[in-house]
């Protein structure tokens, strides 16, 4: 059966760029250093999560498709997690590009193969990193699996199309399950800004913060921009580990203690 006690969160936006990968990595660390098991699974073929924690699948091929390519994965998320050596709190589920492969799949009941892999997992919490695809297969999967939704932004215009669409694609969802009678099971943590210029901030940054606060789920803090992040994801390390990065990792503890559970 379920646990119920785990929670699970995906990341979204339909805009690549909006600091996506940026917000699911460091929700996943600032839980794995709090004590929490985490399972950080990488659901985008771009596999940036992938990258930037420098982990590699035990073998060929057994990433997060084959979880989505088999009928009966049940339990296969804790068998193809990685070890991070970021963190022995903190594992992997890797992404290769072959998982785009999977949006072409039109086998029954893909869309809950990722769940289903999930049963039976040590983990305490589960943070999806997904593609900025419009309700594919891989969304659906992440929506199927998830009870939490977190919306990643940056301050731009791409970065308000992005979260509008996933918006759109989230209560299309939510709408789907209740004309079926289900319970909605899925909570709308709120919107995550993340690269935002707090020293001279534009007003363009200014006015999409403003346009997203209007929506009401604009989450604070504000996560500011600091080149350490981009550079320490080239290197494959935690930008937590260097006095550079306190100040994105200070806005993502207390972002943590709002859509953490």
């Amino acid at each position: 059966m379920y646990d119920q006690t785990m929670q699970t969160i995906m990341v979204y936006s339909e805009s690549g760029g909006v600091s996506k990968t940026t917000t699911a990595v460091s929700l996943a660390m600032v839980a794995a250093e709090a004590g929490k098991n985490v399972l950080l699974i990488d659901l985008d073929p771009r596999a940036a999560t992938t990258k930037w924690t420098a982990v590699q699948p035990r073998e060929s091929g057994l990433d997060v498709g084959a979880i989505l390519a088999d009928e009966d994965p049940e339990g296969w998320a804790d068998e193809l997690a990685v070890s991070s050596h970021w963190s022995p709190n903190l594992r992997v589920l890797p992404s290769s590009r072959s998982v785009s492969n999977r949006e072409k799949d039109t086998s029954d009941h893909l869309e809950i193969r990722l769940k289903t892999s999930l049963l039976g997992s040590s983990a305490d919490l589960v943070v999806i990193d997904c593609p900025n695809r419009q309700g594919g297969p891989l969304t659906q999967s992440a929506l199927n699996a998830s009870d939490t939704v977190v919306y990643a932004a940056k301050p731009t215009v791409d970065g308000i199309d992005g979260f509008e669409g996933a918006k759109i694609t989230v209560d299309k969802f939510l709408a789907s399950r209740k004309r079926l009678g289900l319970t909605a099971g899925l909570r709308e943590a709120g919107i995550v800004v993340g690269g935002y210029k707090d020293t001279i901030t534009p007003r363009a940054a200014i006015s999409s913060v403003d346009e997203l606060r209007e929506t009401g789920l604009l989450l604070t803090p504000l996560v500011p921009e600091r080149t350490i992040v981009q550079d320490v994801r080239l290197a494959g390390e935690w930008y937590g580990n260097y006095r550079k990065g306190a100040p994105v990792l200070a806005a993502y503890k207390e972002l943590a203690r709002t859509i953490i559970k």
